[in-house]
């Protein structure tokens, strides 16, 4: 294959695509500039690249840095950005070579460290990387294509994202299994992932640690009883469930439609108190979900 360069590639996806159409003024009117696809596509290439527009310009001849800052920070946003990464996503489905890897039902959730200035409203000293820097926590599909991003701070629990990224996702790729590191393995995440539809399957390490949950007081298991810790404990409360099981799913459909942030909602939950009726529902089917996973 022929060698390309970086911001060639840029531009014919962007022809091809045509995802540089999402970008535009904030007021929706068509943009007043002399070459739109250019501008976009160069603006999109340093910001991609993390140069800067002053930068770029100096080492791109033909446009400003002014320029091209003015058409980053009037032109460009978030939900704009998000529509034009699902239409690269829906292109890049289409392809026969995609299918070769995957059908896009099931996705990788995990974070990368991103470095940042220390000033940056988002960064944090890694205790892990021992520097400042934040996390892109990517939704990888199994067709080799990123469906989403967050950037999130350093030290979080990275759980209560993986819902958050399949609910936002617009493409016309919709995956239903959804793979986690450690830090995915959260009763309230198992629970919510599984009244949303989605099946949660994290990396679990020190299986020999874990406890697995009966369904009644009474039941006991021939040969693998031992994994379920002393005879007559470590049971699933079904009567709680079935009385919690109306708001369980109110909360569920709040957060389908958007009404309520999962991510706040699980955030909230990791930290619920026993007495808390809500947290000690999602808390035992979180239960019932991890000890069949």
């Amino acid at each position: 294959m022929p060698e390309r360069s970086l911001l060639g590639i840029i531009s014919r996806t962007a022809y091809w695509v045509e995802w540089w159409r999402r970008f535009g003024p904030a007021s929706g009117n068509e943009p007043k500039l002399k070459d739109p696809f250019g501008r976009y596509v160069i603006t999109t290439f340093v910001k991609g690249t993390n140069m800067g527009p002053y930068e770029a310009a100096r080492h791109i001849p033909g446009v400003s840095g002014h320029e091209l800052s003015l058409a980053a920070n009037r032109h460009f946003s978030i939900p704009t950005l998000n529509e034009a990464i699902a239409d690269l996503v829906n292109a890049h489905a289409r392809l026969d070579i995609s299918q070769a890897w995957g059908d896009g039902t099931t996705v990788a959730a995990d974070g990368t460290h991103m470095d940042t200035y220390l000033d940056n409203l988002l960064a944090e000293t890694s205790v892990r990387y021992g520097k400042p820097g934040g996390i892109a926590y990517h939704h990888i599909s199994d067709t080799y294509v990123a469906l989403f991003t967050h950037f999130i701070p350093c030290g979080v629990w990275e759980a209560v994202y993986i819902i958050e990224g399949l609910l936002k996702n617009t493409s016309e790729v919709k995956p239903t299994t959804v793979h986690a590191d450690t830090q995915g393995q959260s009763f309230p995440v198992f629970a919510l992932a599984h009244l949303l539809g989605f099946d949660l399957m994290p990396r679990i390490r020190n299986r020999k640690d874990l406890t697995f949950y009966r369904p009644t007081k009474r039941t006991e298991y021939m040969c693998i009883d031992a994994l379920f810790g002393e005879s007559g404990h470590n049971s699933i409360d079904f009567d709680l469930i079935e009385s919690q099981f109306r708001h369980l799913m109110r909360v569920a459909v709040s957060v389908r439609e958007g009404a309520i942030s999962s991510t706040l909602l699980l955030r909230r939950l990791r930290s619920g108190s026993r007495k808390n009726a809500t947290y000690t529902a999602f808390r035992e089917v979180g239960r019932v979900i991890h000890t069949v996973y």
